[in-house]
């Protein structure tokens, strides 16, 4: 039987590159075994998504009509994104600070409404801040809500809800501050797990109606303790939403995935640092991406949501000059961009869509092989290769065997007929 594969190898030059390779009957085979059990299911994969920032937006804009579609197709048709992370206000990647979510709001409904012309995405809305009237410092940097404010700031967030529901796009899930563990030199909010519990339970839930909460939204160091202080039995809690910068920790999403297996665990932002186009820092960067999915899904992970899907050549714009990587990046000579590594590699996971996590296992004892394998009507073997050396590899399912080699730094999906 031919299996399909495709293989992403920057030092090759290939990317997402199709091709077959042969499946033979064969049980006795011990060495370098990756192991696929596609009747033992885990958790939902919802899939991929990303953040419209003001900065992607303002990016998007700078390219004409025809690469604006374009680009679009690259996330919602290739990718299959299915999420869409969309900021309350003003974030460091925005152009300037703004008090008011207003101020975004016709630009972000336009192309929010040619993406969801193209697919029907689930929306995540995140403030950065508080409008500063509200804040302890009257700043949008750092701070904290005022407690006299709690009222006035949760009928903000219902504002922003129905503002727009009525442009025809439903917010589906809010996440009540982003990073509220940080005070930063840019939009940013502080919060004690008491005042995130007194704000959701007591102020904000009663005022919502379809809109689901998202908990947390920051990082995992100590994510199962914190969540089981925050979470409550409450239909409006939906699931908890986390992101990388502090370390893997997937231990604790194991931990909660079992104590909690109706919630969902949604990684709702990860990026890396801004650096010029050097070949082998973007291949180190798609590694962190790969593996931090893999890793996810391999312990629960429901979506995996990045952050910028479009910043220029410098990782910006950003008022902070806190830049970073974006997978697609625009083009410095004008009305075009670039797929990095990083969008290549996130094609791996993107081509599966939606589906469950099976079980598998295998053989590498270094780190260096790294596997997840996702169901639908189809079955999507993903192998990453961290390592300096090529390996050869043996995919066994059920008594049949793919023989195959893998490149040092690549990874390859590969695509069966259900088994």
């Amino acid at each position: 039987m031919k299996v399909k594969k495709y293989i992403t190898d920057v030092y090759s030059k290939k990317y997402f590159e199709e091709s077959e390779v042969d499946s033979y009957l064969d049980d006795k085979e011990e060495n370098n075994i990756i192991n696929i059990h596609p009747e033992i299911v885990f958790q939902d994969w919802l899939g991929l998504g990303g953040a419209l920032t003001d900065s992607t937006v303002y990016n998007l804009n700078s390219l004409n009509d025809e690469k604006k579609e374009m680009l679009l197709n690259d996330y919602f048709d290739e990718l299959n994104y299915n999420f869409l992370r969309l900021p309350i206000g003003s974030t460091d990647f925005s152009l300037e600070s703004s008090d008011d979510y207003t101020k975004y709001f016709d630009e972000n409904v336009k192309v929010v409404k040619e993406i969801k012309n193209k697919r029907n995405i689930e929306i995540i809305a995140t403030p950065w801040s508080p409008p500063s009237k509200y804040k302890t410092n009257s700043s949008l940097y750092g701070g904290k809500l005022k407690k006299e404010c709690y009222n006035d700031y949760a009928n903000y967030l219902v504002n922003f809800i129905k503002d727009y529901e009525f442009a025809n796009i439903k917010i589906d899930y809010l996440s009540v501050q982003n990073e509220p563990f940080a005070s930063q030199s840019w939009e940013s909010c502080e919060y004690s797990l008491e005042e995130l519990r007194e704000f959701i339970y007591k102020v904000l839930i009663p005022k919502l109606n379809d809109t689901k909460i998202i908990l947390w939204d920051h990082n995992k160091d100590n994510l199962y303790n914190i969540f089981n202080m925050l979470y409550e039995n409450n239909n409006a809690i939906r699931g908890l939403g986390f992101h990388w910068y502090s370390g893997g920790f997937y231990e604790e999403l194991d931990l909660i995935r079992e104590k909690y297996p109706f919630l969902l665990l949604i990684e709702t932002e990860m990026c890396c640092g801004h650096s010029k186009y050097n070949r082998k820092k973007w291949i180190i960067d798609a590694e962190y991406y790969l593996n931090e999915i893999i890793n996810g899904l391999n312990n629960g992970l429901n979506a995996f949501l990045d952050w910028n899907m479009l910043l220029n050549f410098k990782g910006g714009p950003n008022h902070k000059n806190n830049y970073c990587k974006s997978p697609i990046i625009l083009d410095r000579r004008g009305n075009d961009y670039i797929k990095t590594p990083i969008y290549f590699y996130l094609k791996h996971i993107g081509i599966a869509d939606k589906g469950r996590r099976i079980a598998t296992s295998n053989f590498d004892r270094n780190g260096g092989i790294q596997t997840v394998a996702i169901k639908n009507d189809k079955i999507y073997i993903i192998v990453l290769n961290k390592s300096n050396e090529q390996k050869k590899i043996n995919i066994r399912f059920q008594n049949s065997l793919v023989k195959d080699i893998i490149n040092k730094h690549s990874v390859i999906t590969y695509v069966l007929e259900e088994v």
